[in-house]
């Protein structure tokens, strides 16, 4: 069972500005008293397959996991834009109505956490829990770099993908196993992800993620008063779980903590807590990290 893919058992199409967003439920149970819903959200090159193994130990817990395809990406990535935060947030609006619910728990992982942030401040009442991984924080701009000029550095091979093509399936998956942060080695649950990602015909197939998106939400990761007044605002406690690794999976991740030791004055209700042995991928993609961050939020099965 472990690193074993864990597929949605049920999609939805659920209408949104511009057309529909994908919507996926993991597990057999519907929202009740007794099993909760759970809103995650992806990554800016991502999609609901990076929670497979999450949302397992979700379902394992009795919760009912809702994970969706931003607007850009996914079988969401011919909706068009405007992107950023403000336009996903409004769509986590539609999505959380679309469920039926008064509230939920949100869970936003990398570029999704910042999305959470922003539903947080624009639909406060929407949101039970927030909880953020390895996101959700602006990073800071060095001194004299335009976020053109950073984004390369930050994302890396997730960016560099975007504008080839692959003849096959397996070019794909022998593209992405060398890379660094999938040093503990290839599973299933890595196939299903980038599988679900590829479109179009062989030999001629590319990522699903549209490159506008990427380049506009971009933006909302660095400057966004939205997502910095939010944070400073919380009321409630909000629980930042951080990789002690990046994208690349080097050392101090992508938050060091110098960076993170330097902002968190400003948002004194962020708790940090750190998995150890962690990547920015392998915190939910591999079964360990997982597990942990499910254990950190919900305690244990």
């Amino acid at each position: 069972m472990a690193n074993e893919r864990y597929l949605p058992t049920e999609k939805f199409a659920v209408p949104v500005k511009g057309g529909e967003l994908a919507l996926y439920r993991f597990g057999n149970d519907s929202p009740s008293v007794n099993h909760l819903p759970v809103l995650l959200i992806h990554g800016v090159t991502s999609s609901n397959r990076a929670f497979q193994l999450f949302a397992r130990s979700l379902v394992e817990r009795g919760y009912v996991p809702y994970a969706v395809d931003l607007r850009g990406r996914g079988e969401s990535n011919t909706l068009p834009g405007p992107f950023g935060m403000k336009s996903h947030a409004r769509d986590m609006v539609d999505v959380i109505k679309f469920i039926g619910v008064e509230n939920l728990d949100v869970i936003g992982h990398s570029m999704g956490a910042f999305v959470a942030v922003a539903l947080q401040g624009t639909e406060p009442k929407l949101v039970k829990r927030l909880i953020l991984v390895d996101g959700g924080i602006p990073l800071p701009l060095p001194p004299g770099m335009t976020v053109a000029q950073v984004m390369p550095y930050v994302l890396g091979p997730a960016m560099a993908r975007l504008a080839m093509t692959f003849e096959s399936p397996d070019a794909y998956r022998n593209y992405w196993k060398p890379q660094a942060a999938f040093t503990k080695g290839w599973s299933p649950v890595l196939d299903e992800y980038i599988e679900y990602d590829l479109q179009g015909e062989a030999p001629n197939l590319k990522a699903r993620t549209n490159s506008k998106a990427v380049e506009e939400d971009s933006e909302d990761l660095f400057v966004s008063k939205l997502i910095d007044k939010t944070l400073e605002k919380l009321s409630e406690e909000v629980l930042f779980i951080r990789a002690v690794r990046g994208l690349q999976n080097e050392e101090g991740g992508l938050y060091p903590e110098p960076i993170l030791a330097a902002v968190l004055p400003k948002y004194p209700k962020l708790k940090v807590h750190t998995i150890a042995d962690t990547n920015h991928y392998d915190i939910l993609l591999d079964e360990v990290g997982a597990e942990a961050v499910a254990q950190l939020i919900y305690g244990d099965k």
